[in-house]
């Protein structure tokens, strides 16, 4: 559930992104650049959440964490935008912009710190030190019955 909840969030701001990047990219080229960059970044965490693999290897982390802070000041603004006309636009838009950009802003922030989260070497299954002991019950003749075939022992409680 909360991977299917990951990948909507990043498909919703890779739709922002590349919106507000190809708006961008009429007035000021570079910025316009960065935000698709940023939106190829969130193609890529849709791809992580999905299939559970990462496209971008090590060594490309630092940019990774300028595309993911790109987007959290996206978020941030798409935040104050909605707070700032919250009133004057009564739509379902606006109003639901509120918590999009928030969570969006979390998404952002939470895969920057992933990407700093030590690494968990996989465990290698390790016979115990102790050996196992088994033990069974031996009844007396007695306490053995017999029922059309079948064989019951009576338990002691």
């Amino acid at each position: 559930m909360y991977r299917v909840f990951r990948v909507v969030i990043n498909s919703f701001a890779f739709v922002m992104l590349a919106i507000l990047g190809v708006v961008t990219l009429q007035f000021n080229l570079p910025l316009g650049v960065l935000l698709l960059l940023s939106t190829i970044d969130q193609l890529e965490d849709v791809y992580y959440y999905v299939y559970g693999k990462r496209l971008m290897p090590k060594s490309l982390m630092p940019l990774d964490v300028v595309f993911e802070l790109v987007l959290a000041f996206v978020g941030m603004g798409m935040f104050i935008t909605s707070l700032i006309y919250y009133q004057y636009f009564p739509t379902w838009f606006f109003k639901a912009l509120l918590p999009l950009s928030f969570l969006i802003v979390y998404s952002a922030v939470e895969d920057v710190v992933e990407w700093f989260k030590p690494s968990v070497a996989p465990s290698v299954a390790v016979a115990p030190t102790t050996p196992l002991t088994v033990s069974h019950y031996v009844c007396l003749k007695e306490e053995v019955r017999e029922e059309e075939g079948f064989r019951f022992i009576r338990r002691k409680h």
